[in-house]
């Protein structure tokens, strides 16, 4: 089963982790500790993408910053996440293992980030005391040293590049983005995703497959599912047919016209000359209404 797995970034200004929490309970959020925060299992019917989006929307307006890692059944182990149950957790040293489980999980991070972190993996299992108070600053120290967040943001701004550059008009499929960029299929989605919220791309379904295409991007104050007439006589028919008896205005006319916007307010200027059409002032817009037939 495919699962999402979220990392919560919180800000005192935002909502609490529980507010968080009950958030994502509507769309099948269950706690943890560990690695992640958050996991939301994909019934066999769920899309991952639009269950991305409800995602989204669920924490809309919580003010919390997030990170999102997919996995199968086989990614998840007992040393990423430990389920939340409950308040009663059977004891203290079920209580121990499940921060030892957190803290491997920050040590996985640490060294996929480049950084050596075997002292303290000996440390956290020999003296988990003393691990949390040499750790403290142990993150910090090498961030400063090797400026690792800045390196992975461009390593992201790099994968979006080399995987938009594989999609087209027909359609790619995650396999062969995946293959093409050598991406593992977890980076290859997440470029994905990140790609389709800045609307460059697109996610379709040919059969029972998910396959990628180029957004088609609109020009700007053009109206979708517009064409151009073939004729003015043309254009100004269109325009007589949606002006309604209370009038409208241009705008709604080259909505409702389908007309590009230049050929419809040209249409309304000829309109005006013949009388066909008169212009009616009210409060600080222009409206339209038919004239002499």
């Amino acid at each position: 089963m495919l699962r999402i797995f979220l990392k919560f970034m919180i800000s005192s200004d935002g909502e609490s982790p529980g507010q968080l929490v009950q958030r994502l309970r509507k769309v099948g959020g269950i706690p943890l500790a560990g690695m992640y925060d958050i996991e939301v299992p994909l019934s066999d019917n769920d899309r991952l993408f639009p269950k991305l989006e409800e995602i989204h929307e669920a924490l809309r307006g919580s003010g919390v910053h997030y990170t999102i890692q997919t996995g199968d059944d086989e990614a998840t182990t007992k040393d990423q996440t430990v389920p939340v149950i409950g308040s009663k957790t059977g004891g203290d040293e079920k209580l121990i293992e499940a921060r030892k489980a957190m803290y491997r999980a920050k040590l996985s991070r640490w060294r996929e980030m480049g950084i050596n972190t075997s002292h303290l993996e000996e440390l956290l299992e020999t003296d988990i005391e003393k691990f949390k108070e040499e750790s403290k600053n142990f993150l910090r120290e090498h961030l400063d040293k090797h400026k690792m967040v800045e390196d992975v943001a461009r390593d992201l701004k790099t994968i979006d590049e080399e995987v938009f550059k594989q999609i087209d008009s027909e359609g790619v499929s995650l396999e062969s983005i995946s293959k093409t960029c050598n991406l593992s299929e977890n980076d290859a989605i997440l470029s994905l995703g990140r790609l389709i919220s800045a609307g460059k791309v697109l996610c379709t379904i040919k059969g029972d497959k998910e396959f990628y295409i180029i957004a088609p991007q609109r020009k700007e104050g053009a109206v979708e599912g517009c064409f151009p007439a073939a004729s003015n006589a043309e254009a100004e028919e269109r325009v007589l047919k949606v002006i309604k008896s209370k009038g409208n205005s241009a705008k709604q006319i080259v909505q409702e016209s389908k007309l590009p916007e230049e050929q419809a307010l040209s249409a309304i200027a000829e309109l005006l000359n013949k009388d066909r059409i008169k212009s009616v002032k009210r409060g600080k817009g222009t409206f339209y209404t038919k004239g002499k037939a």
